[in-house]
């Protein structure tokens, strides 16, 4: 995965994501709207060909890349647990 940010202010964050599966985005912007002091967070596809996303996350006060850290390892455990239950099933 490359990220790049493009885009920072007080309480906004956009990324760019590149080489990377949107669904592992998807789990990411899940586990950010849980988050009460995110006012925003979407993906979007840039291009179809390429696999280049988009990434952005507005906070009501506090830091979005905090945020989106704090996120990404929710995610994490996440994907952690499914992946247990899923190993589970098939035993």
């Amino acid at each position: 995965m490359l990220a790049e940010i493009t885009d920072f202010k007080d309480n906004e964050l956009e990324i760019k994501i590149r080489e990377e599966d949107i669904s592992i985005l998807y789990i990411v912007q899940h586990e950010l709207l849980k988050e009460k002091s995110v006012d925003f967070a979407g993906v979007m596809l840039q291009h179809p060909l390429t696999k280049d996303y988009k990434m952005r996350v507005a906070t009501k006060r506090k830091d979005p890349a905090e945020v989106i850290q704090e996120a990404s390892v929710s995610a994490i455990d996440y994907s952690k647990e499914l992946a247990g239950l899923i190993k589970a099933a098939l035993k």
